[in-house]
């Protein structure tokens, strides 16, 4: 029977771990066994104490601290030593799963609930490379977004990338993750969360896919069981009446609804260009055309 272990580095409040560490004991589990590892990043004593309870109540294993300098990343808010810190938590659980010879590793950001049937359709997808999507209005945004882009830092080729992954199917993209099942296999390739220096700092996710991407493994998303994702706590009680009530996979339409479709295409149609624009054109040709005369000026 296929061994899996579920690992997620834990650093969310506690209002937010009651309902997503929930969901993940209650995953159901079909043709394999499934352990648990955690790693105490909290940055206070409840939420803390709380993910130790729950291990002990749970039967889950912590993983070993690792020394690192402390850093505050709530919010969202990344930088370079907020991002090394997590590739290297990250990296011990590849390591960990290698050394246990797991046949599957399942990384998931601890601030994701999950549908119960989420890890065994993924599974049964028979992929090296396959993660759940989930959605998102980050902050600044009309519209909500899917952890998953064509490119790197979030860019698409065009509106047809968001507006088919509302649709239920799998699909190969550019990148994603943060609930990611992976193969033995790929995992031995020496594939991890390092950063390349030719990527932008942001989100160690792009690192590991460009590696697999490299060695020839497509990076997939499915969107049969979309994950809640709690972005803000105010959405803990709308995550937890989703969960109670099903988890509806269908529940997400409303966000990517009508209107959503319209800003997602409207958001890669070119503006028309306006007065300001304008404006600044005609301040570079005036500029370019003293700087020709007083060259020619100049030598004359």
């Amino acid at each position: 029977m296929k061994r899996i272990v579920l690992f997620s580095s834990v650093r969310k409040p506690k209002e937010i771990l009651e309902i997503s560490l929930h969901s993940y004991v209650n995953l159901k589990q079909e043709g394999f066994t499934l352990d648990f590892l955690f790693y105490d990043d909290a940055d206070n004593e409840e939420d803390s104490a709380f993910l130790h309870a729950f291990c002990q109540a749970n039967q889950c294993k912590l993983f070993p601290k690792i020394a690192m300098p402390s850093t505050d990343y709530n919010h969202h808010n990344w930088n370079v030593s907020r991002i090394d810190r997590i590739i290297e938590i990250k990296n011990k659980a590849i390591q960990y799963a290698l050394e246990e010879k797991y046949d599957y590793l399942f990384l998931v950001d601890s601030d994701l609930v999950l549908h119960p049937m989420t890890l065994s359709h993924l599974v049964s997808q028979k992929e090296h490379f396959i993660f759940e999507v989930f959605w998102t209005l980050f902050f600044r945004q009309t519209f909500h977004k899917p952890n998953a882009w064509d490119y790197h830092s979030w860019a698409y080729s065009g509106p047809e990338t968001l507006l088919k992954l509302s649709k239920k199917g799998k699909y190969v993209v550019g990148g994603g993750g943060a609930c990611t099942l992976l193969t033995n296999e790929i995992l031995s390739k020496n594939v991890n969360f390092d950063r390349l220096l030719s990527l932008s700092f942001q989100g160690e996710d792009r690192h590991f896919c460009t590696r697999a991407q490299a060695l020839g493994y497509d990076v997939v998303v499915d969107t049969h069981y979309p994950a809640y994702h709690i972005f803000l706590e105010e959405q803990c009680k709308e995550a937890k009446e989703w969960y109670t009530n099903g988890c509806n996979p269908d529940f997400f339409n409303q966000w990517l609804d009508e209107h959503w479709q319209q800003k997602v295409t409207a958001s890669f149609e070119v503006p028309e260009l306006g007065f300001l624009m304008k404006l600044k054109h005609f301040q570079y040709e005036v500029r370019h055309l003293f700087l020709r005369t007083f060259r020619k000026d100049k030598k004359s």
